[in-house]
């Protein structure tokens, strides 16, 4: 072989062999943009990147957590409130016997008062006044009721209606039974009688014609 043609077959080699022979890092440099950022985001995530994931994850849960104890905290006290008022609702007939006691012995005080009598007295006043500062203390209030304020479904229970010339139609006349508030709301409505309209008088007259 001549000197021209071994020194062309050298060259052809060493073409092909830097052709298949690997290149460091070639890989990465013709890779586009693209490539590379698809290439990034399928990586793991930066040490950052998890820490800041972790502590959105922890706050979520401390939201959740926070949320749940006001309902548990709000059950709880609407549980505690109604175990309340049953046992404030089974007092108040005591309390009825006792205010109705009381007026009794007072309308008899008057008719001549003895030692024995004003000390038996003095003894269900005091008991009174006990219950009373223990219902107080629970949150129940007496609903005031006047002659000649509106009826109010929400306080008051409609037990009778009577004719009245004085009191407008709808409006109260006199309270039968006691009412009472707990905490704001209405544990028992105040029973009352109720003024009713009276018919013209030109109506009853043609009624009584007919």
């Amino acid at each position: 072989m001549s000197k021209k043609n071994k020194k062309h077959k050298n060259t052809a080699e060493e073409s092909e062999k830097a052709q298949t022979s690997p290149s460091f890092g070639a890989e990465e440099v013709l890779q586009t943009p693209g490539e590379q950022i698809k290439k990034a985001e399928e990586g793991l995530l930066s040490p950052e990147q998890e820490m800041e994931q972790l502590k959105q994850r922890l706050q979520r849960l401390g939201a959740d957590y926070q949320n749940y104890q006001k309902r548990a905290n709000k059950q709880l006290e609407q549980a505690t409130q109604i175990a309340r008022e049953g046992l404030v609702k089974s007092l108040l007939p005591v309390l009825d016997n006792f205010e109705h006691t009381l007026e009794n012995i007072n309308s008899l005080e008057k008719s001549g008062d003895t030692p024995e009598f004003g000390a038996l007295l003095k003894g269900v006043q005091i008991v009174h006044d006990h219950l009373m500062d223990a219902l107080t203390a629970a949150g129940v209030h007496r609903i005031e009721v006047n002659q000649g304020e509106p009826f109010d479904p929400s306080l008051h229970e409609a037990m009778l209606q009577e004719e009245n010339e004085h009191f407008p139609e709808n409006t109260i006349l006199r309270e039968l039974a006691r009412g009472y508030l707990m905490n704001g709301r209405t544990l028992r409505p105040a029973k009352v009688s109720v003024a009713r309209g009276t018919a013209p008088k030109d109506t009853q007259v043609g009624q009584e014609d007919q």
